[in-house]
């Protein structure tokens, strides 16, 4: 629509089609810079979450070796024995102890006595400690 003054609406139009303004320009980069951040941040998360879980997973696998250790190579009898996975920061101990049992059970005659069995295996990681317990009952010879 023309309004009678020369040029009037073709002025408009060239002030509009001349691009963006420093400061939009700016807002883009902020947006776009916060946008790409955290982005980063939760991928950094999402990696450390997977080295976790692949730490948790060894630890887990080499608390059941030291698990099937006990009764074969480890004999079941109150008491401790601790070493080191080789060529690995990670460490095992295992604990023994005789379950209590009742007194009417304590009257039974077996040949066999229940023992609690703790593997615990050790690490460190991002500068924390580490842990992943195993608990099971093996049967060692009444004393």
């Amino acid at each position: 629509m023309w309004n009678g003054s020369p040029g009037g609406s073709a002025l408009s139009s060239v002030k509009s089609s001349q691009g963006f303004s420093l400061l939009e320009v700016l807002v883009a980069f902020v947006v776009m810079g916060l946008v790409i951040g955290t982005l980063l941040q939760l991928y950094g998360t999402a990696m450390r979450s997977v080295a976790l879980a692949d730490e948790m997973s060894y630890a887990l696998l080499a608390a059941e070796s030291q698990l099937a250790r006990v009764g074969r190579d480890i004999k079941v009898e109150k008491g401790s024995e601790s070493g080191s996975i080789e060529s690995s920061d990670y460490r095992w101990s295992i604990d023994m102890a005789p379950v209590e049992l009742m007194e009417e059970q304590e009257s039974f005659s077996l040949s066999v006595e229940p023992f609690k069995v703790v593997v615990t295996i050790e690490w460190e990681s991002d500068g924390k400690e580490r842990s992943y317990t195993l608990t099971s009952i093996r049967f060692g010879e009444r004393k």
